[in-house]
């Protein structure tokens, strides 16, 4: 199989990582943090409800925080590779090497590197850590996935691929800035498209394996209590939150699922990790 991963596939591991800014404690509180994650992302949403009434404060203090935030970028230190081993992971045989594992790394790094430093919850030193486990443990998992989709043989309609690919493309302004990025990420087109079928056969297995979902009118109600005590009336009203509400509880769940069938799948696995940190231990071999 490729072993560049789609573009795509870099974003999605990077919402798989958010909470790495605010907790340190690697993978194993992956529940945890995709309940900080959904109030966070409810915080966010129910912020751009009252965006429209803000306004023209709005505008001139983005100015301002835009400013800041540039200033601060360029005052972070750069991502330090200096550590990272040539073969990041061994799956099943398989490796997940340095240079998939980079451009990942990068791209977390640059996202929450000044959120961390605003915060100072964590060193940048820390924080380089914890994104290079957790981006490592993303992979794994994602190699997990792909191992595991292709050994089901799923069907993939080109049409489908065409449309994943077509979809790619609509992220970019024109077709040069779009083969500029395959150019830097070092794919052909021939590639992009074992990727995208790569993709669309984990989340045929996936769909096997995660059931529908149900959100109740409490888990409703408990979270929008929860962004209610942080923001007050500016949260907005519940009926106006619910349906962003119950997607985000649904897509949690679902997420949960997901990562229950993951480590079911690294109990069978043969796994190394050489980004592991010492407390860890260099080697997370499952047999």
């Amino acid at each position: 199989m490729s072993k560049k991963w789609i573009l795509s596939t870099g974003l999605a591991l990077s919402v798989a990582i958010i909470g790495a800014c605010s907790n340190g404690d690697g993978g194993e509180n992956s529940s945890d943090n995709n309940n900080e994650n959904e109030e966070q992302q409810s915080e966010e949403n129910s912020n751009n409800n009252n965006e429209n009434n803000q306004q023209e404060n709005s505008d001139e203090g983005s100015s301002d925080e835009q400013a800041s935030g540039e200033e601060q970028a360029e005052d972070l230190p750069e991502p330090d590779l200096s550590d990272v081993p040539d073969t990041v992971a061994t799956v099943n045989g398989e490796e997940i090497t340095k240079e998939e594992f980079e451009p990942i790394f990068t791209t977390n790094y640059e996202q929450y590197a000044a959120q961390a430093a605003a915060s100072g919850d964590q060193s940048n030193e820390e924080l380089q850590t914890d994104l290079k486990e957790r981006t490592a443990e993303s992979l794994i998992d994602q190699e997990l996935l792909a191992q595991e989709a292709e050994a089901g043989d799923y069907e993939v309609n080109e049409e489908d691929i065409d449309e994943q690919i077509s979809s790619l493309k609509e992220q970019f302004e024109s077709d040069e800035e779009y083969q500029q990025a395959l150019e830097e990420q070092g794919y052909t087109e021939e590639e992009l498209r074992e990727e995208a079928r790569t993709s669309l056969q984990i989340n045929a297995l996936l769909d096997e394996q995660v059931e529908e979902v149900e959100v109740s009118d409490e888990e409703v109600e408990e979270l929008y209590d929860q962004i209610s005590q942080g923001q007050g009336e500016e949260a907005g009203s519940l009926e106006d939150l619910r349906p962003q509400l119950e997607q985000q509880l649904e897509s949690q769940k679902q997420q949960e699922q997901q990562q229950e069938y993951t480590d079911q799948l690294r109990e069978d696995a043969d796994i190394e990790n050489n980004v592991a940190s010492e407390s860890e231990g260099n080697s997370d071999s499952e047999e």
